[in-house]
């Protein structure tokens, strides 16, 4: 989970409550929308829970930009303000609930376990949606791919599947893509006859210097000496 509040009482106070009381939950804190996204750009959480009225990036503008990633993850706000017109901007920016301080434990607690819920079965649709990624880099390999190509295919933001490429392989796109292409590569040097341009090829590369020089810097040797010493 991400905290975003800029008054640190309430911040720790909500780690707290999150971690010790509810328990199962590891919770990252963030005093500001700015330090908030820094922190989603490097492993998208779970769940935010956000103040509205923040110095520098407000809470709406902070959603706003998490939106550009992300349409996915389910926010929380958290505001000292009952205002109808609050209410009915965190509508439009695709808010999951809407929570007035100071928090009330039980109220917070049936949020989260009703989000949670809901999100299993979300969490499974991504999961399927993940293996579609991975199918299409499969069939894909020996072709030039981006994840520009992947994200329309799929529909869903490139840099969320950047994302879900750290969260659920702990890799970026493009260490599994080149480790998959070296898989490829090392089967077609061992099974077939094939020149090692050709292998560089199907494997995805253009170059077969290039080719080359990538396979001896991750495997140890040479396609050549791969294929005759394995």
């Amino acid at each position: 989970m991400l905290i975003v509040e800029d008054e640190t009482i309430i911040r720790q106070g909500l780690k707290v409550l999150l971690e010790k009381v509810f328990g199962g939950f590891q919770v990252a804190e963030a005093k500001s929308g700015e330090e908030g996204l820094s922190l989603i750009r490097q492993r998208l959480p779970h769940l935010i829970i956000t103040d509205i009225r923040m110095g520098g990036l407000d809470g709406f503008s902070f959603i706003s930009k998490v939106r550009q990633v992300t349409e996915d993850i389910p926010i929380i706000i958290l505001s000292g303000h009952s205002d109808f017109e609050y209410a009915r901007t965190a509508i439009r920016y695709g808010v999951t609930d809407y929570l007035l301080k100071p928090v009330n434990r039980t109220e917070l607690s049936e949020t989260i376990s009703k989000l949670f819920n809901t999100r299993e079965i979300e969490h499974y649709d991504t999961s399927k949606q993940f293996q579609k990624v991975l199918h299409y880099i499969d069939d894909h390999l020996s072709k030039e791919m981006t994840l520009k190509h992947i994200a329309e295919y799929v529909d869903l933001h490139p840099q969320y599947i950047g994302q879900l490429f750290r969260t659920e392989l702990n890799q970026t796109f493009t260490e599994y893509v080149t480790e998959e292409r070296l898989k490829r590569a090392k089967k077609l040097l061992k099974e077939t006859q094939l020149k090692v341009y050709e292998v560089a090829q199907l494997s995805g590369y253009k170059s077969p210097k290039h080719f080359m020089t990538m396979f001896k810097q991750e495997v140890g040797m040479t396609p050549v000496q791969y294929r005759k010493f394995s």
